[in-house]
């Protein structure tokens, strides 16, 4: 929802007003322990939260630094508080993908009518009566426009998109009826109309993977095997290749050379920022780089260890592993339980690499923290037990109609 509006000095979403209701509701049933217990990726969501205050408090003072500090506790820790809360078994799981896919759905035929005709329409209907983001005039690909369709940056909607292909595929399309197969190359559908190498990205290393889960389903540690296979991949590249292994990566992920250059010399620049304020960062303030250079940082991992710090860098990836690597040891789950796993493991890998190449902020930003807590509740069995058993009866009653029919 594109709308924005001011309330004092602050710029307010209606996903902020939602987050700034809920936030302390959240915060005290996480504290009670009515959300299950505690868990490392909840303490280093938490610490990610009040480490990005603390820079920002003493990089800009208590007048200026207050206001954004607030905004990046509510956007990071309450948001994952608020998925801790709301999704607490299979069946709100289930529930949420859906919902997701068909806000994606919903949004593809606005983004091929802007591919073709280059107006985002949704955003200029909303800004007739409210204010919303700007229009960004992008240049043509493939002889099309670039779907920018509610966000502020094209790159932005497909990175949303692209977050529901796993799950799509993995939670709804779990009894492969037609319909939710159909679903998932929708999704698809909505992430190349962005037209953006971010998101395809996310893409591809999805489908990558669903398809080395499909492969591999009788072989044996296979994921350590694919990651055996990705570290060899990154050595002999390191040794064979004039170039690092990030500049070769980026080289192969952008539309045209321009953008490939622009996002090497992000790089090496914006590690020296790293290098120079290690701990603290620079919090919002304007990082060193040539005057010929544009003031962004299109890599969010970046964007995070030049305004937080190693630290901040540090706590926020260790959040996004210990979810995925957490979910990825339990045992003994059932198989619908299963299904969300893989699914949300698979959308977080996706997302990992196309933030790379993209920094992320407001509403994206938001899903992405939304996504790591809504997982959390997999990792408490009682939780997924019994409502994972009636999930798994309904469909199988469901399926059993349908071919009775």
């Amino acid at each position: 929802m594109p709308m924005l509006f001011q309330i004092g000095p602050t710029r307010l979403s209606p996903y902020r007003l939602v987050l700034v209701v809920t936030f302390l509701p959240c915060l005290i049933a996480w504290l009670s322990g009515s959300v299950g217990r505690i868990r490392l990726p909840d303490i280093l969501i938490f610490l990610t939260a009040v480490w990005g205050a603390v820079v920002l408090i003493g990089q800009h003072g208590i007048d200026t630094g207050v206001q954004s500090a607030g905004i990046f506790v509510i956007e990071t820790f309450g948001t994952f508080l608020f998925a801790r809360k709301y999704i607490r078994d299979v069946v709100a799981f289930r529930r949420m993908v859906s919902s997701l896919v068909l806000m994606v759905i919903f949004l593809l035929p606005f983004a091929i009518y802007e591919n073709f005709v280059g107006s985002p329409i949704l955003i200029e209907l909303l800004g007739k009566v409210f204010s919303v983001y700007n229009v960004i005039g992008s240049e043509m690909r493939l002889g099309l426009r670039r779907a920018q369709g509610t966000f502020e940056y094209s790159i932005l909607f497909g990175v949303v998109c692209s977050s529901a292909f796993a799950l799509s595929f993995y939670v709804n399309g779990v009894m492969a009826r037609r319909g939710e197969w159909l679903s998932t190359g929708l999704v698809a559908m909505a992430v190349l109309s962005s037209l953006s190498s971010g998101p395809l990205l996310s893409l591809v290393v999805q489908a990558l993977l669903i398809g080395w889960d499909r492969i591999t389903a009788s072989v044996a540690r296979r994921w350590g095997i694919l990651a055996a296979i990705v570290a060899i991949a990154y050595i002999v590249v390191s040794f064979t290749s004039n170039r690092t292994p990030f500049d070769v990566f980026i080289s192969y992920l952008t539309f045209n050379a321009d953008t490939s250059y622009m996002r090497v010399h992000i790089w090496h620049y914006g590690t020296e920022s790293v290098v120079r304020h290690p701990i603290f960062g620079l919090g919002l303030t304007e990082w060193d780089h040539p005057p010929w250079m544009g003031g962004s940082i299109d890599n969010f991992w970046l964007v995070t260890a030049v305004r937080y710090g190693i630290p901040g860098f540090l706590l926020v990836a260790g959040g996004f592993l210990s979810v995925c690597l957490g979910l990825g040891r339990l045992k003994n789950v059932s198989f619908h339980v299963a299904q969300c796993r893989k699914g949300l493991i698979v959308t977080l890998c996706g997302l990992a690499f196309a933030i790379c190449t993209v920094h992320v902020w407001d509403a994206p930003y938001v899903l992405i923290m939304f996504l790591l807590g809504s997982g959390m509740w997999m990792f408490d069995p009682r939780n997924g037990s019994a409502s994972a058993s009636f999930a798994a009866q309904g469909a199988r009653s469901r399926w059993a109609n349908r071919s009775n029919q």
